[in-house]
């Protein structure tokens, strides 16, 4: 490779990196399928370090040139599907070794394909009305919950603030589910309302983001995993404080 494909092909894999974070693939696998790829392209040496928010590469040429670049990760969360896609794209790779040209055609041609809504909030509704029932609701605390969820989708995916700051946006949907939760019990459409906050509380819990701050120190990232648990305990507790909020300011309203 000349100097110009090489800085192509390291900015390549490491968009591959970029993509594999903000799926939420563990750091050591990140810097793991970047290794792999560089080394499958025959250069002598590769150094990764990635982090949360960002992931640097060296590689060293036949011509022991290094070359060195950077990604910035804005945004991560939990895409598993996407996770496995990215994998099996690695692999692939790996194997066959495509040209430069054809490596940055198939990783920048590819487009995430986007879910039915209609599917995802039904997701959203199962989940909240099944964890409502499940701990000592009614059917009728389901469908409440269920209602809220709804809520609690649009929030997801037409709130902007959630792009700006997951704790804030947490907080702020928590408060707003937490006051839809009070009113509809008020006016008859569910029973105890602390079930059906309990049905929609499920859905905001940091689990895979506490199971993988967990997993990332077990695996020596300890700057990573430290970062992954503050922002699950900071998460955790903007949950407890926004629906606290909602009972301070309707409980006695409704």
């Amino acid at each position: 490779m000349n100097h110009k494909e090489c800085d192509t092909f390291l900015a390549t894999v490491l968009e591959i990196g970029r993509r594999l974070v903000e799926s939420g693939a563990e750091i050591h696998r990140v810097e793991d399928t970047v290794y792999r790829i560089c080394t499958a392209y025959g250069f002598e040496s590769c150094e990764v370090y990635a982090v949360t928010g960002m992931i640097v590469a060296t590689i060293k040429g036949k011509d022991d040139f290094h070359y060195t670049q950077s990604v910035r990760v804005i945004s991560y969360g939990t895409d598993l599907g996407r996770l496995e896609e990215l994998n099996a794209l690695s692999r692939q790779i790996c194997k066959e070794t495509p040209s430069v040209a054809e490596l940055e055609n198939i990783v920048y041609s590819y487009k995430k394909p986007k879910p039915k809504p209609i599917i995802k909030c039904l997701g959203y509704m199962l989940a909240a009305g099944a964890f409502a029932v499940f701990f000592g609701g009614s059917w009728f605390d389901g469908v409440a919950s269920a209602a809220v969820a709804i809520a609690i989708y649009l929030m997801d995916y037409n709130f902007h603030l959630k792009r700006v700051n997951n704790v804030i946006y947490t907080f702020v949907a928590s408060f707003v589910s937490g006051c839809l939760a009070l009113v509809f019990v008020h006016f008859g459409f569910g029973t105890h309302v602390d079930k059906v906050m309990i049905g929609d509380i499920m859905l905001f819990i940091p689990g895979l983001l506490l199971v993988s701050a967990v997993k990332e120190m077990f695996n020596r990232d300890i700057v990573t995993g430290l970062y992954r648990l503050i922002e699950a305990v900071l998460v955790a507790v903007s949950i407890a404080f926004g629906f606290a909020l909602s009972f301070y300011v309707l409980g006695g309203a409704v």
